[in-house]
């Protein structure tokens, strides 16, 4: 008699989850029954004003969460990018009343920079993404610290390099449109090139990516730029709404953009997701932000839904076949 082979008792939610329904669609499922909560608990929510603010800022959230998810993608991890948010944007607003218009790709070319020295020391130096990026994200807060040890604020000569970004298109904030450029590139990079296509197949399985001929350092330090490249925009964008920079204004996007890209159905074990899930996982994000600022939930419980969510977004993306024993 042929033994009927019992379901394993370790089955993840990943498991689950992969064969009926996505991550993704139970994020959109919650997008929906969130924004139905919050508008029946207060009118103004679904206001026209609350709707432009929830969509500008969500894609400030956007912009970095996407460049956590190509750290992400390979199987890492990007804890720096709070720290080069608040480099860049007190470096922004000190650079434009000098260099002017240069400041910009000076900034950017500085969250590359950033972005290499992590994918070096991890690929090359072999440390973890987890602990290479805490001590950078710690050397590079302190950086921001030595630039400016104070908030600083824009001067009135250069305000108008600052109303390029800080302004409405068609009466929405031009963050939003920043953050949908992005979008496209990051989707058109993961889908066309054959360096985005690798970080698949690296975060994937890294070991069959390496005997296949997949050039594992450049990759992974190319996904590591992008991530310092994206929180480099974000910080000029902060800086530009804020008409001044901040030497703290990025710790809070560390955790924010980590439970944008989980919550939205990337895996922390890499090779699975996606912008769209980022673009899910954003939006759920903003909403629910709003939403408890709204409706007056206390910020201290606020960080306390967040962490949940994390975890709840971990528990069922996280592809357990590939950590067999969790540490």
């Amino acid at each position: 008699m042929q033994e009927t082979s019992r379901p394993d008792a370790k089955q993840s939610l990943h498991t689950t989850f992969s064969g009926r329904l996505k991550p993704v669609h139970l994020t959109i499922f919650l997008i929906i029954v969130l924004g139905t909560v919050l508008s029946y608990a207060n009118a103004n929510f679904l206001s026209a004003y609350n709707i432009n603010t929830i969509i500008g800022f969500g894609a400030i959230l956007l912009i970095v969460a996407l460049g956590q998810m190509f750290a992400v993608l390979t199987g890492g991890i990007d804890l720096s990018v709070g720290g080069t948010i608040s480099l860049v944007s007190v470096m922004f607003v000190l650079l434009v009343g000098e260099v002017g218009y240069f400041a910009f790709p000076v900034c950017l070319a500085t969250g590359l920079v950033l972005g290499l020295i992590n994918g070096v020391i991890l690929t090359v130096v072999k440390i973890p993404s987890f602990i290479t990026t805490l001590g950078t994200g710690g050397i590079i807060t302190s950086l921001a610290y030595v630039v400016s040890p104070r908030p600083v604020s824009a001067g009135i000569n250069d305000y108008h390099f600052f109303e390029l970004i800080d302004g409405k298109i068609f009466g929405i904030y031009t963050s939003f449109y920043i953050g949908m450029g992005v979008l496209f590139l990051s989707w058109a990079f993961l889908r066309f090139s054959t360096t985005g296509r690798s970080i698949y197949y690296i975060g994937s399985n890294i070991r069959m990516s390496w005997m296949s001929g997949t050039d594992i350092v450049r990759n992974r330090c190319i996904a590591f730029m992008l991530s310092g490249a994206c929180a480099a925009i974000v910080g000029i964008v902060i800086s530009s709404i804020r008409y001044g920079g901040d030497p703290v204004v990025g710790s809070s996007y560390v955790l924010n953009s980590i439970a944008a890209v989980v919550v939205g159905g990337t895996a922390l074990t890499g090779g699975t997701g996606g912008v769209v899930n980022v673009l899910f996982g954003a939006l759920f994000l903003s909403l629910l932000d709003n939403g408890m600022n709204v409706i007056g939930i206390d910020q201290y419980f606020q960080q306390a839904v967040l962490g949940a969510m994390i975890i709840f977004g971990v528990a069922v993306t996280f592809d357990r076949s590939k950590t067999p024993i969790i540490k």
